[in-house]
């Protein structure tokens, strides 16, 4: 199993993040990628999940590509910026789609294809966004809960890439301002091999359980908890190898 985890405080924020992954059951290699992590200066978080596409050869070779290329971009580029706004999601999301295809040859791209989901935290407000399938689960102060991957259409078995033919149309991204949660806000991102597995109505509850975790009990006993669970996954429809990774923020009052 990989896992990483860290606390530090970005201005009056405490800030929580972790990630783990696990091979799948009969898996020859994992094919997700992640990366968690901060800048230099204390500024800025974030969390970056990549499943590689099984039916690709090199998959688990391009979601540590798309991975490397947004965390890059995060750690060099976004301290340029004042502030987190569309037009920075936009900029985020043409650099991902250049570099992406400037990593391989047109006819070898398709043998590295992944999905890819993001969170950034970043001057007070918080960027999530991707594209594929899997969960991104943000929950702000108890109010809004939500899964901002739409499962689409169920009966199809086509999974938006960053090889999708209009990958630019279907990288979407949303700013969740720093008005928007006045105490805390925990976001989730995972890849499907736990997305699919959970009850829709019972992962709602996973952000609010994760932050009281942390609270209670400190944030390696999360990391544990979450390395217990996932080694001990047992599914029976799929081997699909297993990712997540969380954010959590606590606003400190004065």
């Amino acid at each position: 199993m990989i896992q990483n985890n860290m606390e530090l405080r970005i201005g009056q924020n405490r800030v929580s993040l972790g990630g783990l992954s696990e091979k799948g059951v009969d898996k020859k290699k994992n094919q997700d990628s992640y990366k968690v992590g901060v800048d230099e200066k204390n500024e800025l978080a974030y969390i970056i999940v990549a499943d590689g596409l099984g039916s690709c050869k090199c998959s688990d070779q391009g979601s540590a590509r798309i991975t490397e290329i947004i965390e890059n971009w995060i750690v060099n580029k976004l301290p340029e910026y004042s502030y987190l706004s569309d037009n920075v999601a936009n900029i985020l999301a043409k650099r991902m789609v250049e570099e992406w295809n400037e990593s391989y040859e047109m006819g070898q791209i398709y043998d590295y294809d992944t999905t890819v989901h993001v969170a950034i935290f970043y001057k007070g407000s918080i960027l999530v966004g991707g594209i594929g399938d899997g969960m991104l689960l943000v929950n702000y102060d108890n109010l809004v809960c939500k899964d901002y991957i739409d499962g689409g259409n169920m009966f199809s078995n086509v999974t938006n890439s960053m090889c999708s033919l209009n990958v630019k149309e279907l990288l979407d991204f949303e700013i969740i301002s720093s008005d928007s949660f006045k105490n805390h806000a925990v976001i989730i991102i995972s890849t499907d091999g736990i997305a699919d597995d959970l009850i829709p109505e019972k992962k709602l509850t996973l952000p609010e359980y994760f932050r009281k975790t942390i609270e209670e009990n400190g944030l390696d006993a999360l990391q544990n908890e979450l390395q217990d669970w996932i080694s001990n996954w047992e599914t029976e429809s799929h081997s699909d190898d297993k990712t997540l990774c969380y954010l959590a923020i606590e606003k400190e009052t004065l």
